[in-house]
């Protein structure tokens, strides 16, 4: 019986049943009356196949007849998902046209995507589990930095937009002894994980160095570039760095820069002054090398704005870079609410979506 409904559906579709049954997916025809008149090796090696009846022992659990009826009735390719056995398959049904165009029948082919399954709900659950471990890890991050107010006579404000969940931007101002003040940003290659892990390390890094290296800045950076080659990290992983110390009583500021840009804008009143220097990296390939001290004297209502490239290099619409200018204009113009000003005028700038972590952050002597 099944071989004579076989060769009699064979002349009509012209379909090569032997190459059906090489396929490893599973494959049944059905003909325009919706009754499975072929299924392949595999379809009968899985589910089973009754020789006698032409079906499927799970014939009924997965034949969709609405599905496949409007399949032989309006010639569409239906993909659907089935669950069969315990097991998941993806299910496409394509008509069969006959010589004069009319359609005969129609072909299911059924992909076991078990294990494609698993894997997909396995994604999901870690991309779950990670986003809660970034937004845990970005409250984390986020607590490290310093309060907005005053330290001593020096008003603190700052601006700070990660382009991600975690940045790879830190920055802090904190007390050395009664008379010192340290002030510091720095700027990890990167977003992720380790960027924001390297942030971490360099926040509580500088916090636990001895007083003696903390007033010299040039030594806090030479101990700074030493701890992070013996990490051993990638030599793709590096951060810029800025570091100075701010005398309250003789108003002395002393810094040195670690390849940071852009170099923090010091407004006095009457001049605008780019506190530009040179120097290394911290990175593993630049390990070992020194850094120079350069000094500079604050007097009261003298204001520094310290920032990351991510202000500097936004791009409007026709990719030029917000740039020092605007910023300078406002430090000149405006005598409060700066940061606000800039942060509205850089997000006017900015064209499509932040790439960068943008960071900025202004110090004024009282």
């Amino acid at each position: 019986m099944m071989d004579s409904v076989i060769k009699n559906y064979y002349e009509k579709t012209k379909l090569n049943y032997q190459i059906l049954n090489g396929i490893a997916d599973l494959v049944r025809v059905i003909d325009t009356n919706n009754s499975v008149v072929f299924v392949n090796r595999a379809m009968e090696e899985t589910l089973g196949y009754d020789t006698e009846t032409l079906t499927c022992n799970l014939n009924q659990t997965f034949l969709k007849s609405d599905i496949t009826r409007r399949t032989l009735e309006t010639g569409e390719i239906i993909q659907r998902e089935e669950n069969l056995d315990g097991k998941s398959y993806s299910v496409k049904c394509s008509p069969i046209i006959g010589a004069r165009g009319e359609i005969i029948g129609a072909v299911e082919v059924f992909r076991n995507t078990t294990y494609e399954k698993k894997l997909q709900r396995e994604i999901i659950n870690r991309n779950k589990q990670m986003t809660v471990e970034m937004i845990q890890a970005s409250k984390i991050q986020q607590s490290l930095l310093p309060e907005k107010g005053f330290l001593s006579n020096l008003e603190i404000d700052y601006m700070y937009k990660p382009s991600d969940m975690l940045s790879g931007d830190m920055f802090d101002a904190f007390k050395i002894n009664n008379d010192n003040i340290g002030i510091y940003v720095a700027d990890v290659v990167g977003h992720g994980f380790a960027s924001s892990m390297v942030t971490m390390f360099i926040r509580l890094l500088i916090r636990n160095l001895s007083v003696a290296k903390l007033l010299k800045p040039s030594k806090t950076i030479g101990e700074v570039n030493k701890r992070f080659a013996i990490l051993n990290l990638d030599i793709e992983i590096y951060f810029t760095f800025f570091y100075g110390v701010y005398n309250k009583k003789t108003g002395k500021f002393i810094f040195s820069n670690a390849g940071h840009f852009p170099s923090p804008l010091l407004y006095d009143g009457e001049n605008l002054v780019n506190l530009e220097t040179t120097g290394f990296p911290i990175s593993r390939f630049f390990a070992g090398v020194e850094y120079e001290d350069y000094y500079i004297n604050l007097d009261c209502s003298d204001k520094i704005l310290f920032m990351t490239d991510g202000v500097t290099e936004t791009e409007n619409r026709k990719k030029e870079p917000f740039g020092t200018e605007r910023i300078g204009k406002i430090l000149k113009e405006k005598s409060v609410d700066e940061l606000e000003l800039i942060n509205k005028e850089l997000m006017d700038f900015l064209y499509a979506e932040q790439k960068d972590d943008i960071t900025a952050l202004l110090i004024k002597v009282w």
